[in-house]
């Protein structure tokens, strides 16, 4: 029975590496296509009506990047495990890789919440940058239909 949890751990766990995996990819194209963006709506500035000036008009483009940002920034706690050693001279002892197979099955659920945390947040702002970059397209649609009448 131990056999099977955790070969279930480690499927989800690949699951869910994979899962942040695409999402950070998501996170980074979207990035260059908001900054492609940006500047295009910052470059005709001067043809949109009185009300919409620059606070206004670049709001929704820094909550998606702010959103996006997070997204991709790593969220892996570091506590209870052995750190990479940066020093000036290392000695080659410090670099020794023991194997204990007995401490990777007991860490198994705990990187497995771990994972699971690290997509739910980058679920929940990859969501928010979609529905404010959704939001504000109906809003600049509805503004700029206004000021056309």
């Amino acid at each position: 029975m131990a056999r099977d949890r955790n070969a279930k751990l480690r499927n989800l766990i690949a699951g869910y590496s994979d899962s942040i995996r695409l999402s950070d990819n998501k996170a980074n194209i979207t990035v260059l296509f908001v900054a492609i963006m940006m500047g295009t709506v910052l470059q005709f500035r001067d043809f949109y009506p009185w009300y919409l000036n620059l606070p206004v008009i670049m709001a929704p483009f820094m909550i998606i990047f702010i959103n996006l940002l997070f997204s991709v920034y790593p969220r892996f706690p570091r506590s209870g495990r052995h750190r990479f050693p940066i020093r000036r001279k290392p000695q080659p002892g410090e670099f020794d890789f023991v194997q204990d197979a007995e401490s990777d099955l007991e860490n198994l659920p705990e990187r497995c919440a771990m994972f699971s945390r690290i997509l739910w947040w980058k679920t929940i702002t990859l969501q928010i940058a979609y529905a404010t970059a959704m939001v504000s397209l109906v809003a600049a649609a509805i503004f700029l239909f206004i000021a056309h009448l």
